[in-house]
Formats: structure tokens, sequence, C-alpha cells
């Protein structure tokens, strides 16, 4: 780094050197490094801010605020509003948002304004758009984002639950007072009582559907007009006690690359935003409202909206996650599938426990008179024991390996979400469910019940068959893709 600040210093390959010197402050080491070179004095960075070349002004204001040079406040303002090149305009603000600069919080409001009402050529309109951007992401860190409050609960409303196949019908089931229909993101239906859909733990997450008098085009443009045009704005404005502005984010799903998805998205949601004067606008990280463009195999585009102001309560409990953590409407689902074979206020085990979601669920619906956890991991132990304490009961976990665990009475249920491959070998993970088994033996009573959720069903069906007190009586397919299997299973 010496090399490029002295470089620098001296005015030898200004825009190179800044690159390279930007590259380098990536890490908290660069950081440190500079902070010890410069002593913290940033007057060299903020004199490029009037070089002539303005990719050298660009990397400037970046360094500037990649550092958190407050004394530079003043000077990144100045030279924002002298700023005539386009495309560095964005960059002043992206610095000024690493620092505090709540003092120019009405100039920013004003050019805001100005540049919401300026007409623009075409070639002109992807840096004004990312002026804006900045712009308003620098007004939300200052004043925070105008909560709005959901009050469609009685509303009569087309929404999505989103579930996989093995739970639409035991979803389906749970719906009262209106027809479903299957789709492939889960269930659509309508309904007035959307707090009665939300006592249903066994979908993920509800989409309001998007209606507009005619086909959803495929053109980014073309659909921003078609939303403009459909009843999304009635869904927002009919649902919420207060009017707009709304902020959004827009995601495409399906067979598009990432870098499609991308620029797809970014210029839908700029169109969006022009189109509805701002009462929409765009914001990666402090959106309430998520507009959903999802793409079948033929390209069409299917349209929903989520709704971040309902307070949707059904999982506040799992707080603490860990990556390989079964997601809770998955759970729920899995012991739904169960529930004719559980028993009521049983004695209930699970073995490979993580962060308790599988316990915690299984006493959502239906409490258990005693539940135990085991993990070998002790952070999941921790976790568990923490999103337990959220959810108001009261397990008992242990940092444990199952082949170790000894009791003083039998459990009606062993329930689990066994250990995945990973990295282990064929042999390993064969042994692993042969323990599984003998341990399960040993541990649950006569006539209890296993509810084993596994990807691995030839070895689930070799213990089955090598040991004759254990009977499969039920097996429901989760994932054909991932070959993931439940299996409820009864010790004679």
């Amino acid at each position: 780094m010496r090399k490029e600040y002295e470089n620098i210093l001296n005015k030898e390959n200004i825009r190179e050197n800044l690159i390279t010197l930007k590259q380098e402050l990536k890490t908290e080491n660069g950081k440190k490094q500079f902070q010890k070179l410069t002593d913290g004095c940033c007057d060299f960075i903020m004199k490029l801010l009037v070089e002539e070349d303005p990719k050298i002004r660009k990397n400037a204001a970046s360094i500037l605020g990649i550092v958190h040079c407050a004394d530079a406040v003043d000077v990144l303002v100045d030279a924002y509003e002298a700023e005539e090149t386009m495309f560095v305009r964005a960059e002043y603000l992206r610095a000024l948002g690493e620092l505090p600069c709540q003092e120019y919080l009405e100039l920013f409001k004003k050019r805001l304004q100005e540049l919401s009402q300026k007409s623009c050529e075409i070639e002109e309109k992807k840096h004004i758009q990312n002026e804006m951007r900045e712009l308003q992401q620098l007004i939300l860190s200052v004043e925070g984002v105008k909560k709005h409050t959901f009050q469609g609960w009685q509303r009569m409303n087309e929404v999505i639950l989103t579930t996989i196949p093995a739970f639409r019908d035991l979803t389906a089931a749970q719906v009262t007072g209106s027809q479903t229909v299957k789709t492939g993101a889960g269930l659509r239906t309508k309904t007035c009582d959307l707090k009665q859909i939300l006592k249903i733990r066994t979908f993920k997450e509800l989409l309001f559907v998007i209606h507009g008098e005619k086909e959803l085009p495929r053109d980014a443009d073309e659909i921003a007009k078609w939303l403009y045009q459909s009843d999304l704005k009635q869904i927002l404005k009919e649902n919420h006690k207060e009017d707009g502005p709304y902020y959004f984010r827009l995601g495409v799903t399906g067979p598009m690359s990432l870098e499609e998805r991308s620029r797809f998205s970014k210029k839908a949601a700029a169109q969006l935003e022009e189109l509805f004067e701002r009462q929409l606008i765009n914001s990666a990280s402090h959106y309430e409202i998520e507009i959903r463009l999802i793409q079948n195999k033929e390209g069409s585009f299917y349209p929903c909206v989520k709704l971040l102001t309902i307070p949707d309560t059904r999982f506040a409990y799992r707080r603490y996650h860990i990556s390989a953590g079964m997601q809770p409407f998955a759970a729920a689902g899995i012991l739904a599938l169960a529930k004719n074979y559980l028993t009521e206020h049983g004695q209930v085990l699970d073995p490979f426990c993580g962060v308790g979601t599988m316990l915690i669920e299984r006493n959502y619906l239906e409490p258990a008179r005693d539940s135990y956890g085991l993990d070998i991991f002790g952070e999941a132990v921790e976790k568990a024991r923490a999103n337990t304490r959220i959810a108001g009961m009261n397990i008992n976990y242990i940092n444990r390996d199952f082949s170790d665990f000894r009791h003083e009475y039998l459990f009606d249920e062993i329930i689990t979400d066994m250990p995945v491959k990973g990295s282990m070998s064929y042999e390993r993970l064969e042994k692993l469910y042969e323990m599984f088994f003998t341990r399960a033996s040993e541990l649950v009573k006569k006539n209890g019940t296993i509810v084993m959720y596994s990807g691995e069903i030839g070895f689930v069906k070799k213990q089955i068959r090598l040991r004759n007190q254990f009977h499969l009586e039920r097996e429901y397919c989760i994932s054909e893709k991932n070959k993931t299997y439940v299996f409820i299973i009864t010790y004679r």
C-alpha cells in the first residue's frame, strides 16, 4: 500500500493507484494499514475531487467513504453540487452514506424532488436513476422508513400459500370457508379471514395475487406498465391504514440466469418508480413489500406481492439457527403428516435436534409431557435452548452423542431430521443408521413411533428389513429432486 500512497502523493498514475488502493481497503487489515500510513489525514484524497479526470474524482470519493473520513463531508457535498459528469454524482452520495451528513438532509430532499420531475434523454436515464437511488438511501439512513400498518384482515384477498406438494392437501384441509386450488407454488385461495390463515403452520409464505386485464407481458418495461394498470395500487391502499410511498423490492424467480434477473428487475423497478410517481420506491434494504414475478419454463410470468407489513409471528421463536437447520414450516408439515401416529402427552426424544425446531413444532401440534433433544454441537444446543425459551416451552436439551445417551425411562416417540451425508463416507453413513436403529430399539417403548426425515431411503429400508421389530407404517416423498422422505415407523 505504501507504494500506491506515495505514487498518489507524487501525482504518478493517479487513477491506477487509486483503483489498487481501493481494492486493498476492502479488508480490515488494509484499512488499518491506511490509517497508519496517513495518520487519519485524508487531505491528499480530498484534493483529488477537483482533478480533471472524472474517474479519479469517482475513485477518490469512493475511498473517502470506505475509510469513513468524517472530515470529508463538506468537501464531498461541495464536489457533488459542482459535479457535471453524471456517472460520478452517485459515487459522491454513496460515500456520504458512510458519513455523518444529517445537516444536508434538506439539500438531498430538494435534489431528489428536482430529479423526480426532470425529463431526460434515454442515455441520461440510467445515471439519473442511480443518483436518485443513492439520494433515497441517504434520506432513509437519516429519517428511517415511515412504517405502514396492515388493516386488511377481513378484506377479500386472493392469496397463495407457498408450500411443497407433500403438504398441499393437509394445508388445504386447514383453510376454512373457501375453496383452494393447487398451484405449482402451493395453494391459491380467496379469503376474508387472514387471521385464520395465519394460524396454519404448514405453509412458508403468504403472497397476494396481482390481477390485470390482460396476460402479463415478458418485457421489463411492459411488465412495469402492466403492474401500474393492475390492482396492485388497490391491494396496497385497501390493506393499509396509511397512504404511500411504499418501499419495495422486485424479485424475479425462474430459469433466468442471475445476471439476467438482476438486469431485468432493475429495469422493471426503475420504470415502476417512474409510473407510480414515486409512490412506489425501490429499496434493497428498507422495503416493506416485495413484488414477485414467478417465471415458468415457457418464460411467462405470474405476478404476486408479499406484504411484510403483516405481523406473521408463527415462527418468531426461531431467532437462532444454523445453516443446515430445517425450516419451521417443513418441520410443521412433517409432523402434521405423522399426526395420527403421535402420542397424546407423550414422552419425546430428538437425537439430532439442531436448534430445536422439530421438538418445538411437535409441541405446537400436540403438547408433549416430556421432551428431550440431543446434539453433539454445543452451539446448536445453546441456540435450541434460546429458541425454546422464546417459544415459552419446557424442553430438555443435552450436548451429547446419541450413541452415549442413557435415560431412566423409555420414550413414546423418536422424531428427528437425520444428519445429511456431507463429507461422510458411505461406510460411516451406514454405521450411523445402524447405530440409530440399535439405540432406538433400546430407548423407545413397545408400540412406540419413530418419525424420521431422511435423504437415505436405502439405509432406512435396509435397517427395517434386517430388524423385524420395526415396521414401516407410512412413507411420504417430500422432495423427488432431493430424494428426501418422511418415514413413520413403529417399534413392536
